[in-house]
């Protein structure tokens, strides 16, 4: 049974996606002159919060474009 809103490539490399926006974050915050544990706890919400929007940016696009969708539509 397929799914319509299935996500291109390995949830591995969702998840490293994930990692990296985190650790993108806290340096930025780093080098704005946050303390080391806020930049961390600011760093873990808004860069997950941000990979999530991204999951669902991606579900959707493919669910809208039909990727992956058999021709008799099931």
């Amino acid at each position: 049974m397929s799914s319509i809103a299935s996500l291109p490539r390995t949830a591995i490399e969702w998840y490293m996606f994930g990692a990296v926006l985190v650790i993108l974050n806290v340096v930025w915050l780093l080098a704005t002159g946050h303390t080391l544990p806020s930049a961390v706890a600011m760093g873990l919400v808004s860069g997950l919060t941000l990979a999530l929007v991204v999951v669902f940016l991606v579900v959707a696009w493919r669910t809208v474009r039909g990727d992956g969708v058999p021709e008799g539509g099931e």
